[in-house]
């Protein structure tokens, strides 16, 4: 098994609740931030807010902007090119959505949390979710953590 995560947003207009996708494996930040990065600046063109719609749309085997409509992974997953493997078993879950407070509560290792409007990208411990480990901006690669 492999490090789990979950990906998402703040809602909108209630900063204090979360929107998120579960993402089964290879959710380690050294991967993570800058495969987000690639499937924001690559697949959307720079727009985080199609970013996250996409994100949003599936509970994830894994993500990677390389995935083609020919990759497979396990029977019953379905890419998403340039976002993702489709977690095949948990297809008909909604997103998770709760309070940012519980996000220790999660069963994942990582939380990453994509602000459209900031252009942002936070990376969140599910051990301390209050302090973030880092902060990116998508006008620039994993170098660009501030």
């Amino acid at each position: 098994m492999g490090t789990r995560a979950f990906v998402g947003r703040r809602d909108a207009t209630d900063p204090t609740v979360a929107h998120l996708r579960y993402v089964h494996s290879d959710a380690v930040p050294e991967y993570m931030v800058p495969t987000l990065v690639a499937i924001t600046q690559v697949t959307f063109a720079g727009d985080s807010t199609a970013t996250v719609a996409a994100l949003l749309a599936h509970t994830w085997a894994y993500l990677g902007a390389d995935v083609t409509e020919e990759d497979t992974f396990l029977d019953g997953d379905t890419p998403v090119p340039g976002v993702g493997m489709i977690l095949g078993a948990a297809e008909t879950q909604p997103p998770t959505t709760l309070p940012v407070a519980r996000l220790a509560d999660l069963p994942a290792q990582w939380v990453y949390l994509i602000d459209p409007h900031a252009g942002t990208l936070t990376v969140l411990s599910t051990d301390d979710p209050a302090n973030p480990a880092a902060i990116y901006t998508f006008t620039h690669t994993a170098g660009g953590q501030r």
